[in-house]
């Protein structure tokens, strides 16, 4: 029976409980403030929001490099000679992250890359589908590992929802006129996952917590979600109160079990403090 490894980006978010349970290996992404960068994932992610607050200039985020993977691959191999990798990477079109594994597995045998086309929590729903579909597939091949990542990465759907657009004004993402109309009317656009971009979504009308429950409502009418797989999560400046709404919410829309995901700096950078987020994956028809 083939040994396989599943590798990710940091970007993914995966929370400690996925990781261990799967043995997955983590390879870093970056963030610099200044003229110091950081492995994203080993640093505090106030960080972010208080260098922003103090210089007005958005971090700035790469993806990982060739050396990053070599070492990771490097260290899998030493421990288990005989397995074989699955790098389900972060959405190709949005960083070298993919193109920097693909040049490291030139060195190795027994890698095989698939681009998950999703960030984030997006990302995790994927990784974790992938690990309990080998769990559950023991005599799996790679091949069929990876058709089944490029299938389910079609029924992923996240969406999430700044609480300030700040930072996507900031990041170019949002324009000056923009960012003071949707001020003016209270207006809250949703950001989302399309083909591995992301874009702006529908946008809300009134109150944070009222636009939460609003996209929350439209991703279980507009989606057909399987609810063991939802995920939910956030930058930090989320209280335990918003998050317990958002678990009734939750509840409210069939899902019994709730995971959170403490979004990790290179998203954070994006959405700002207190940015809500939610995926999960379509049942198959």
């Amino acid at each position: 029976m083939t040994k396989f490894i599943i590798t990710t980006e940091s970007g993914s978010d995966l929370p400690k409980e996925i990781i261990d349970r799967y043995n997955i290996y983590v390879i870093p992404m970056h963030v610099t403030m200044g003229d110091q960068t950081y492995d994203d994932g080993k640093f505090d992610v106030e960080k972010v929001f208080n260098y922003y607050e103090e210089h007005e200039v958005l971090p700035k985020t790469s993806g990982t490099t060739p050396q990053d993977n070599t070492k990771v691959f490097q260290q899998i191999f030493n421990e288990h000679p005989d397995a074989h990798i699955i790098h389900v990477a972060y959405s190709a079109v949005t960083t070298v992250s993919f193109n920097a594994a693909n040049i490291a597995a030139e060195e190795f045998e027994n890698i095989h890359l698939v681009d998950a086309k999703h960030v984030s929590m997006g990302l995790t729903a994927i990784v974790k589908a992938t690990a309990q579909f080998i769990e559950n597939h023991p005599d799996i091949t790679p091949e069929e590992i990876i058709a089944f990542v490029e299938e389910v990465r079609e029924r992923t759907r996240m969406v999430f929802l700044p609480k300030t657009l700040l930072y996507l004004r900031a990041g170019g993402r949002v324009s000056n006129l923009a960012f003071h109309g949707a001020n003016l009317l209270r207006l809250h656009p949703t950001i989302v996952l399309e083909n591995g971009y992301l874009v702006s979504g529908k946008k809300y009308r009134g109150s944070f917590e009222r636009c939460l429950k609003k996209m929350i409502d439209d991703f279980f009418k507009n989606y057909n979600i399987d609810p063991e797989t939802v995920l939910v999560g956030g930058a930090p400046d989320i209280d335990n109160q918003q998050k317990e709404s958002l678990f009734d919410l939750l509840k409210n829309n069939g899902v019994s079990t709730m995971e959170w995901v403490d979004a990790g700096a290179v998203i954070s950078s994006h959405g700002g403090p207190g940015a809500v987020g939610i995926t999960g994956i379509e049942k198959a028809n």
